[in-house]
């Protein structure tokens, strides 16, 4: 029998409104592009990209990448269609000091351990990916393997996903993974996939224990814990279930 593959991330949030109710309704909100905090994230420009690997490039893949500019209707499409997907984020990491300094409101939220088997994903029309850092990722990805591709089918969702999963190099610390469906808004998911909740080093004390309360009367099965300072080194973070 094939073991299941669950994708375990963490979701750094502060302790507003929207958390709150993520947690009461049980569901994960999918932002469109233009939302997110980055002006280039989900939004290279694909014919631009494309002009540079050109540019970039030697015979004979040269000469198959300009036969692609001819599918500059086709990129215009993609390009508006990428504007309408949603956007769910995740780390990989859960002791990240940016992340809890920049995601959950300077160590006063928490942040939320989800797991997902693969059934999530397929259940809902839903994909996840790790994100890519880099400068350049869209003209290398037309460099390395877009000129040998054939047909529309072979470019389209490939392309979609690289565009939707890169990021400039100096965002690497976020250890990213990403959740895209087709539109932005909310999606319900079930309790069992919430696991654990951690709080930060200066949550208060009255947001830990609304939390509990909302924790308890969702008839959630999940592990509460919070952020402590590590002694065995001079900077560093400890998990402790309280």
């Amino acid at each position: 029998m094939t073991e299941m593959t669950e994708h375990v991330l963490f979701k750094f949030r502060k302790i507003d409104t929207f958390a709150i109710k993520s947690i009461v309704h049980s569901e994960l909100y999918f932002a469109r592009p233009e939302r997110l905090n980055d002006p280039f994230d989900c939004r290279v420009d694909i014919i631009t990209a494309l002009e540079n690997a050109i540019l970039k490039s030697e015979s004979p893949s040269r000469q198959r990448l300009e036969k692609l500019r001819v599918m500059d209707s086709f990129f215009r499409k993609v390009q508006t269609d990428l504007a309408s997907k949603g956007v769910c984020s995740f780390s990989l990491e859960l002791l990240n000091p940016l992340l809890w300094s920049h995601y959950a409101d300077g160590h006063r939220g928490l942040c939320l351990t989800y797991s997902f088997p693969e059934t999530f994903f397929n259940g809902n029309d839903l994909w996840t990916a790790q994100v890519e850092y880099g400068i350049n990722l869209i003209s290398d990805w037309f460099l390395q393997e877009a000129h040998q591709l054939n047909s529309f089918e072979e470019f389209g969702i490939p392309l979609i996903k690289k565009v939707l999963t890169v990021k400039a190099q100096p965002w690497e610390y976020e250890k990213e993974v990403r959740i895209i469906r087709k539109t932005e808004g909310l999606q319900s998911i079930d309790k069992s996939h919430l696991k654990q909740i951690c709080f930060g080093l200066a949550t208060p004390e009255a947001d830990i224990t609304l939390i509990r309360k909302l924790i308890d009367q969702g008839n959630y099965n999940v592990t509460i814990c919070k952020v402590e300072r590590s002694e065995e080194s001079d900077i560093g973070l400890k998990v402790l279930e309280i």
